[in-house]
């Protein structure tokens, strides 16, 4: 018998073989905003990927120029308020779950990580930007109970022409599949991009990073500006118009003094981190370095810190910054300053210093870091070099003729920076935990400031729709491939008595203990660096381990699974409760290692 496929058959044939039967997510919308033009919207067909994504690209001639925002819409991303689910949203300040639980409301994130995730009764998705994905922010949307989530691509803050094809990945995840699964295949896709190496096979060659894995990280700072009177808001134009008086917190001998403090009440290992000890004090007067601050005994006396320090068994490292730059600084150049496309110079903020500039990267890079490293490794730093800022927010990208650069071209710069410090110091720390730097970043300060948000309580996180807790969606992705702390609020956190949430927090996302807001004057602000440090020696090895399980196992109690099968229970109950058997105390935690 002879087979005759007829065009219809031939093209449903085809069809099946583009998308297959589990191929749910077909196609997505995309809608441009041209300025005095009507919204232009498609619906672009989706590509199977060998990985089993299904694949939107836009190419960049089918951006318009003079186009303002891009929107990527999917219906699988949807729900009604009382469905059961959730959405998943990679935000540093405000949450990273989103409940179906509004009647209306609308928020913009800006994105820690490139991926966003939905459970429905539609299923569970993930989706990961691959394709200008530094231009992306996410909307959570809802109007009279629908939910969507909405990716928003700023088009006119590119400040060039597109420069890629933007592309998404769409993944459907198994139906039992949780904000885990999702966090975990962006995991995947991130090792592959980088080429990522886990911190076990890294500390091989690099006794430097093997020391601050099994060590918590101790900031010191040490002056800054005084806040003159009246001066309520520390972003405030004021430091352009004051005569700068310097606020002494400690000298280079009261810093020795802490650390023979430290060591005497039992911590054995700390990176030591010098904060605000250049000219002008914290937030002075970058990307000036040096001379070291001379109220505050001057370049020998910190010398002399630094070999103290290193005597007692301790890693010395300094605070600074590269991002900022201050008109008072002896290199200020206005030649080196990120540009808008009008030319003109890209304000940031005002700090303690004045008014700061971004800099352009590129500048950095090439005239400024390698004299500066040279100095710091002759001063006789030793530890992973802390620079603020780079991690915390997305590069900006740079207008300037001399020295033009789009944002992924800038991020590119800032991981060239981070690729220096590994080479000299055996690794780069930050802020924030944007992945842009993922590449070469080994440590992050804090990557969620919801706790802090929460205090604050202003406009913007009032209006957030997201839940207000943190959830170890950073650390599912990079724990055991780059150290964190997981808030701004776990900073210090065993200042707070035992069984404080912010101390729970810390267990919970299998952080590295860090201490910064402490002044460190009196005894007791010692003795809780030196409990952390006890508290972390029987559970440090876990940060060589990837965190694969995450799970609420009652209202107030968490699992933390790890890929050794070790797991931790941790419970901010106020009454104790069973797990296999064992009981873990109310506000507490228990590590159970695995069974052999």
């Amino acid at each position: 018998m002879k087979l005759v496929l007829t065009k219809c058959m031939l093209s449903i044939f085809m069809f099946s073989a583009l998308f297959p039967a589990f191929a749910t997510i077909k196609s997505a919308n995309v809608s441009i905003e041209i300025p005095g033009k009507k919204a232009y919207s498609k619906n672009y067909l989706l590509e199977l990927q060998p990985d089993g994504a299904m694949r939107l690209t836009v190419p960049v001639c089918e951006i318009p120029r003079g186009a303002k925002k891009l929107y990527v819409r999917s219906g699988k991303f949807s729900a009604m308020k009382g469905d059961s689910g959730y959405f998943i949203i990679p935000s540093l300040g405000y949450g990273n779950m989103g409940l179906f639980k509004h009647d209306n409301g609308r928020k913009v994130y800006d994105m820690q990580m490139s991926f966003w995730g939905v459970k429905s009764p539609q299923g569970c998705f993930v989706a990961i930007a691959k394709g200008l994905n530094l231009e992306a922010k996410l909307i959570e949307e809802v109007k009279d109970g629908k939910h969507s989530l909405i990716v928003r691509y700023d088009i006119d803050k590119i400040d060039f022409d597109p420069y890629e094809d933007l592309v998404v990945d769409f993944y459907e995840l198994d139906k039992d599949a949780t904000y885990v699964d999702m966090a975990k295949k962006y995991r995947s896709y991130q090792i592959g991009k980088w080429g990522l190496v886990p911190l076990r096979e890294r500390i091989k060659n690099n006794p430097t990073l093997k020391y601050t894995v099994e060590s918590p990280f101790v900031r010191i700072k040490m002056a800054t500006n005084k806040r003159p009177k009246g001066l309520t808001d520390a972003n405030s134009p004021e430091w352009d118009k004051i005569e700068h008086e310097l606020d002494i917190f400690h000298t280079f001998d009261s810093f020795m003094d802490i650390m023979r403090k430290l060591k005497a009440a039992g911590v054995g290992q700390a990176d030591i981190c010098f904060v605000g000890w250049q000219t002008g004090g914290f937030d002075g007067y970058f990307p000036d370095l040096f001379p070291v601050e001379e109220r505050l005994g001057g370049e020998e006396k910190m010398r002399e810190a630094v070999r103290l320090g290193k005597s007692l068994g301790y890693h010395m490292t300094t605070h600074i910054n590269n991002h900022n730059m201050y008109k008072r600084a002896k290199r200020w150049s206005l030649a080196d300053v990120s540009k808008n496309r009008k030319g003109q110079p890209r304000t940031y903020v005002y700090w303690p210093g004045g008014q700061a500039y971004h800099t352009c990267f590129q500048t950095i890079c090439d005239r400024f870091i390698d004299s500066d490293i040279a100095r710091l490794k002759d001063m006789g730093m030793n530890a992973p070099q802390h620079v603020d800022v780079t991690s915390a927010i997305r590069p900006t990208p740079c207008c300037d003729p001399l020295h033009p650069n789009n944002r992924k071209e800038m991020a590119c710069h800032q991981i060239r920076l981070g690729e220096k410090y590994r080479k000299h110091f055996g690794g780069f720390t930050s802020e924030a935990g944007y992945d842009h730097v993922a590449k070469v970043l080994d440590y992050a300060l804090y990557t969620s400031s919801l706790y802090l948000n929460e205090i604050k309580n202003d406009k913007p996180f009032k209006l957030s729709l997201t839940e207000h807790e943190v959830l170890p969606l950073w650390q599912i992705v990079y724990h055991g491939i780059i150290l964190s702390n997981p808030d701004w609020m776990t900073i210090d956190a065993h200042i707070k008595p035992k069984g404080h949430k912010y101390r729970l927090k810390l267990i919970e996302c299998g952080g590295r203990p860090t201490f910064y807001w402490t002044k460190y004057k009196r005894q007791s602000d010692i003795d809780a660096v030196a409990e952390a440090y006890r508290e972390y020696l029987p559970m440090r090895h876990l940060q060589y381990e990837f965190i694969d399980r995450h799970e609420r196992l009652d209202k107030d109690v968490f699992l933390t699974g790890y890929s050794d099968g070790s797991v931790v229970v941790v419970n901010y109950s106020n009454k104790p409760y069973n797990y296999a058997d064992t009981l873990v105390n109310a506000r507490d935690y228990k590590l159970f290692s695995p069974t052999k």
